[in-house]
């Protein structure tokens, strides 16, 4: 064989190799990368969950079905109210719909902390975001709560109890307890202020017909 074209042979089988090393390293670097950020946990708006300077985002609902002492739970569901009422707070749209999740996931958990924050919180908005999660649970228990926060002094919040009673109405389980605030929701749906919460209240006597 000619010395050029074993030369030249020789040249490609080096790119070849180089370029497999290549990839290999890549691969390398991307599974070191993968297991930090497992390693590192969730995140709140940059910050490590380690960082004591934001509350830490829940775990995820397969990690909880691990046994947890009630002083774990408790601290949790803290840290997860906390980093609630912030994401709220600084509408951080991808920490709400993450808590959301969790929230949604172990209703148990989470649903005294809810209505403490809807009933309780003073800012409007956290109030009214703390309502409308408690409204997704459709759980007759909590009509009680939805028909005294059509009397909340803010319309977003007035807003949100009326969906969540509509909510209660849409469902069997939900309706006998959900008329209960008729009278209330008639009262608002003639009297509001605020155009939002008539419609809501109008919607949510229509499920109730």
């Amino acid at each position: 064989m000619p010395r050029g074209t074993k030369r030249w042979i020789t040249a490609g089988v080096l790119v070849v190799a180089a370029g497999a090393a290549g990839l290999i390293v890549r691969h390398h670097r991307t599974e070191q990368a993968i297991r930090q950020r497992a390693a590192d946990g969730p995140r709140l708006r940059g910050l490590a969950a380690t960082d004591t300077s934001m509350p830490v985002l829940p775990s995820a609902p397969e990690a909880q079905q691990t046994q947890q002492t009630k002083e774990q739970i408790d601290a949790e569901v803290t840290r997860s109210l906390a980093a609630w009422r912030q994401a709220i707070l600084v509408k951080d749209g991808d920490t709400v719909m993450t808590l959301d999740r969790a929230f949604l996931a172990a209703p148990d958990r989470y649903r005294a902390a809810l209505e403490a924050s809807a009933k309780g919180e003073s800012d409007e908005r956290v109030r009214a975001f703390s309502t409308r999660e408690l409204g997704k649970y459709r759980d007759a228990a909590l009509a009680g709560l939805f028909q005294t926060q059509l009397g909340d002094k803010s319309p977003f919040v007035r807003q949100n109890a009326a969906w969540a009673l509509g909510e209660l109405a849409a469902h069997d389980d939900g309706r006998a307890a959900a008329r209960h605030a008729a009278a209330e929701l008639r009262h608002t749906r003639a009297k509001d202020p605020a155009p939002d919460v008539r419609t809501a209240a109008r919607d949510a006597l229509a499920r109730l017909d």
